[in-house]
């Protein structure tokens, strides 16, 4: 832990000013600790990184490597606006694509300008035992359809739509906030839990909906006040809130103890189909009783991994920084930060 500290704050601290140049941190077990600060410091702390390594990014805006395909640990510094104001929120620019050899590999704390790829565009292969953790990001992409990809997780994020799925299997989505469905993209054999689907029903919109076949969807909530939400086939609907009486959820569904509640009704405070920042996804007090199969509540702050409010990631952060204007007569400036070590 003290390692963990040490690094996570060094890497912080180069964010202390505007004009300070993006430090990024490289610790390895065998090749100890590097620091990189040029324009490039990613993709040069990328290429010098061996499988099991762990890069620390700090607040700004990086530009990735075209492939990550070795396993890896990321850290970035957090995404909320409110949560970065001493180190500024960490962006990774354009898309992040996982190779083939990114097996085990684990990404937390960042936003992404555009879609996640677990598999190069246009290619066929398999990532398994993936992680990505309080991440913000576009659209998740798993192209391809024979090497099916495994055990991969996706907890307490923000993005657009799983867009294309058809090649990801025994994977887990838990407590995250998922903008929109894609009726095209065929889900099959996931495990969906306490999320929230902010899915809107428009008539006619090809992108509508989802499409789960034999996945199992627990204690989850979908705002969406139409009737067409799911056009797969075989899936199991356990204790999760539904925003409509009768929704459409495909052939053969099995339900089980689910609860049927008028949108006004579920959470504190969020309206539309987009994300914001500024809504309250907590549940209403009318809403707070209906529970989920493991007797906590449903939705993002129930479950085996409870939303943690600001998306801060598991290193420690650094919450305020104090700089003097000017040095004293010793030519020393007096910096002031505080810093908490995260527990989960």
């Amino acid at each position: 832990m003290k390692t963990i500290f040490s690094l996570a704050f060094i890497v912080l601290c180069s964010t202390l000013t505007l004009n300070a140049q993006k430090v990024v941190a490289l610790h390895s077990p065998t090749n100890g600790t590097q620091y990189f600060n040029e324009s490039g410091a990613f993709v040069e702390a990328y290429e010098a990184a061996v499988v099991g390594d762990t890069i620390y990014l700090p607040g700004g805006t990086h530009t990735p490597p075209s492939v990550f395909d070795k396993q890896l640990t990321i850290f970035g510094a957090g995404h909320h606006p409110e949560a970065t104001t001493a180190t500024f929120k960490t962006t990774i620019s354009g898309q992040v694509i996982l190779g083939e050899n990114a097996d085990g590999f684990h990404l937390e704390g960042v936003n992404i300008t555009s879609d996640l790829y677990l598999g190069s565009p246009g290619t066929d292969m398999s990532v398994n035992d993936v992680v990505i953790k309080r991440c913000k990001w576009g659209n998740l992409r798993v192209p391809g359809s024979t090497n099916t990809s495994y055990n991969n997780a996706f907890v307490e994020n923000i993005f657009t739509s799983i867009y294309d799925g058809s090649n990801l299997r025994s994977s887990s989505f838990f407590n995250n906030i998922i903008v929109s469905g894609n009726r095209n993209a065929s889900l099959t054999d996931l495990y969906l839990s306490n999320n929230v689907f902010l899915y809107e029903d428009i008539s006619g919109y090809i992108y509508g909906g989802f499409t789960f076949n034999n996945c199992v969807l627990q204690n989850n909530i979908f705002v969406n006040q139409g009737s067409e939400l799911s056009y797969g086939a075989d899936s199991t609907f356990e204790n999760n809130i539904f925003c409509h009486g009768t929704p459409s959820l495909g052939t053969d569904p099995t339900l089980v103890n689910n609860y049927y509640m008028t949108r006004s009704e579920v959470l504190v405070d969020q309206t539309g189909s987009t994300f914001d920042y500024e809504h309250d996804y907590h549940l209403q007090p009318t809403a707070a009783s209906n529970l989920g199969t493991d007797g906590t509540e449903t939705g993002i702050y129930g479950g085996a991994y409870s939303w943690k409010d600001y998306s801060i990631p598991s290193n420690p952060h650094i919450v305020s920084k104090t700089i003097s204007g000017a040095s004293d007569a010793s030519g020393q400036i007096q910096v002031n930060i505080t810093v908490e070590v995260q527990d989960n």
